[in-house]
């Protein structure tokens, strides 16, 4: 049963199936081109036979048939030779049958009308086509002639043409189903390769992949689409698994230090300072949960697409102020210089509370590791054609090795981002996602020891 649902089989009973309709329209086309033909041809001999036995029969603008032949041969000895005269009575016959053939008196009178008539009779044991034309003298009618041919050799060229076909017609499907069944069989061999090795590939393991030698064609294009699908859920998968993993310790880490302050409050009888400041130490535990989990339905509902960015005109002057204001008091606290550059003003096609969400996750960062004193900048200004906004700090910089990662998830750089910040390593995968939602980019440039600074570039308007 599995042989009958396989598309091998399927795609040679098609072939077969076109190339059966092919083949009865050709050997009917044939056939019935070749019936013509023979017809066409018997034809042309009852007229040419017509002709030579009117001449005959005419002489000196009478009907004479005492001494008619044909290349010195009685017409008597033909299948069958009529002469009629003008009233239509037979006054020379051939066939010499008894009975005769039938006189067709209407196709002898529109034959005296001037009219030429074919029909089949028959005669003996011969199917005979027979012509009943005028007789011509001087452009005068004086008789008919009547002659008959018979068909025997039309019918057994058929005959011969027809037993070809019905050999012919079964050998050649036969044939040609083999062959169809080995080229199928080719053709989709390396689709049963993919098969195989694509049964072999899991979830858990998706290092390995098809890796097959195939030429350019439509084969060789689907097994390495199918590589780079698997790549490409090897890399969402192993994404998925270690952001679990982060977001489990993120978590686990708050909840254990939560866990160990109750546990040691509980120990014996405190005073109420006490345990206000166990409190104290929950409630910035749990800041920082509330603020992770925040983080993480962030990047979720931005996975699944669930986040609608509602685009409009925006001034950059506008949001980088904005942005200003409300990271000030923490500025202020630590110490930094906050200075908002002059310049003409940009504009930029956004979601208004998504980019003031980007600005504020950059200052924050910013201002959690420029040690105090520092001072932090933030410009803004056209480069091809798109709005570019930059966020500068003269803070301890970021090392090379780890610039290309920054924007990963959880991930922190040892120093200078550490989880004593309060950090938990999603701020700038944030980031990332609001400017490439946007159709933008996102780059940090750092001389360790001389600061970092963050270029955001959306689209203008």
């Amino acid at each position: 049963m599995a042989f009958l649902r396989s598309l091998r089989l399927r795609l040679t009973l098609w072939y077969v199936l076109l190339l059966a309709v092919t083949l009865a329209v050709f050997s009917a086309g044939v056939y019935l081109a070749l019936r013509e033909n023979l017809n066409s041809n018997l034809d042309s001999s009852l007229e040419a036979r017509a002709s030579i036995v009117a001449g005959l029969a005419t002489e000196d603008g009478e009907l004479e048939v005492e001494h008619v032949e044909i290349d010195g041969n009685d017409v008597g000895d033909d299948e069958f030779t009529r002469i009629f005269n003008s009233s239509g009575g037979v006054v020379f016959d051939s066939s010499g049958g008894d009975p005769a053939p039938v006189v067709d008196s209407a196709a002898v009178e529109r034959a005296l009308a001037g009219e030429r008539a074919y029909r089949k009779i028959v005669f003996g044991h011969d199917n005979l086509r027979v012509l009943t034309a005028p007789v011509l003298s001087d452009g005068e009618i004086v008789g008919v002639v009547e002659v008959g041919l018979t068909d025997e050799d039309v019918r057994s060229t058929l005959r011969s043409l027809l037993v070809i076909i019905a050999f012919a017609y079964p050998a050649v499907l036969g044939v040609t189903s083999a062959g169809g069944l080995f080229l199928a069989g080719r053709a989709l061999s390396p689709i049963d390769r993919v098969t195989r090795v694509a049964r072999k590939i899991g979830a858990e393991d998706l290092g390995q992949r098809l890796d097959l030698d195939l030429p350019d064609d439509e084969v060789g294009r689907l097994a390495r689409t199918f590589d780079e699908m698997i790549e490409r859920l090897d890399r969402a998968f192993k994404r998925q698994r270690q952001f679990t993993a982060d977001a489990s310790h993120e978590l686990r880490t708050p909840l254990t230090a939560i866990k160990g302050q109750t546990e040691v409050a509980l120990q014996r009888e405190r005073d109420p300072e006490a345990y206000r400041e166990v409190l104290r130490g929950v409630n910035s535990e749990v800041d920082r949960m509330i603020r992770l989990v925040g983080s993480l339905l962030t990047l979720a509902r931005a996975d699944a697409a669930r986040i609608e960015i509602n685009r409009e005109d925006l001034s950059a002057r506008a949001l980088a102020t904005d942005a200003v204001e409300q990271v000030s008091p923490a500025a202020s606290e630590k110490g930094l210089t906050l200075t908002v550059m002059p310049g003409d003003d940009v504009r930029l096609v956004a979601d208004q509370d998504l980019v003031l969400q980007l600005l504020l996750n950059l200052l924050d960062n910013a201002i959690k590791y420029t040690a105090a004193g520092g001072a932090i900048d933030v410009s803004w200004r056209v480069a091809d054609g798109q709005a570019e906004i930059a966020i500068a700090d003269n803070g301890p910089g970021i090392p090379a090795e780890h610039l290309p990662h920054i924007f990963d998830r959880f991930y922190r750089v040892d120093v200078a981002r550490s989880r004593g910040e309060g950090g938990a390593g999603l701020g700038l995968a944030i980031c990332r996602w609001i400017v490439e939602a946007h159709g933008g980019s996102i780059e940090a440039t750092s001389e360790p020891g001389s600061g970092a600074t963050f270029t955001v570039r959306l689209p203008g308007s």
